[in-house]
């Protein structure tokens, strides 16, 4: 099963300037998002809930430094 991902405008803008203040873990970031379509549950994402403020999204990891937050 394929799932697609929907990214709202302000997430857009986010990852443009994401990705020109971080331009090595581009790659690694659209190698994050492919896999995430694929199979969300694969274990490299460490797809997991978030608490807090944040209680509601779930969080994939592109590396150890960087997520990014799902709804």
């Amino acid at each position: 099963m394929t799932w697609k991902l929907i990214f709202p405008s302000s997430y857009q803008k986010r990852e443009k300037t994401f990705l020109k203040k971080y331009p090595d873990i581009r790659e690694r970031y659209y190698k994050t998002l492919l896999l995430l379509e694929r199979d969300p549950h694969h274990t490299s994402l460490r797809l997991h809930g978030l608490q807090g403020k944040l209680a509601g999204l779930h969080s994939v990891s592109i590396s150890l430094r960087y997520r990014i937050t799902l709804e």
